[in-house]
């Protein structure tokens, strides 16, 4: 996470209210983006673990029973978030204009990009004026 990030976090008012022009330039992946890659990998790895201790026909038998019961609750809980963050970037993915042609085409446009990404904008911008042209 950059600064830009926590800032970006910071404002998350003028995210919600679509006022694009007030956030910081942010790179390829926004706070929100990077944010819910964190909470995805972190609740799949909690429900993978957790489920090995409740499986009974397999792993329960080597677990105390309040081992069992916490193992329990963080599943459902691991669950639950998990299917609200997908719930939110789903909302998110139609909310935000032309988000998903892009992640069905797997590009964006110029503009898309500078009003969401200027950052990212940017690199991209000035890693093609680098390269060298054809001879």
């Amino acid at each position: 996470m950059t600064p830009a990030d926590w800032q970006w976090l910071k404002q998350w008012r003028d995210v919600v209210n679509n006022r694009e022009e007030r956030l910081p330039d942010v790179g390829r992946f926004n706070a929100g983006q990077k944010l819910l890659f964190l909470v995805l990998a972190l609740c799949l790895a909690g429900l993978f673990l957790s489920g090995f201790v409740i499986w009974r026909t397999y792993f329960a038998f080597y677990f105390p029973i309040p081992v069992i019961r916490l193992a329990a609750l963080v599943h459902a809980v691991c669950a639950f978030v998990l299917i609200t963050a997908i719930i939110v970037h789903i909302y998110a993915g139609i909310w935000v204009k032309n988000s998903m042609s892009a992640m069905t085409r797997g590009t964006v446009s110029p503009g898309w990009a500078w009003k969401h990404h200027r950052a990212w904008f940017r690199e991209v911008i000035n890693a093609a004026r680098s390269r060298p042209g054809p001879n």
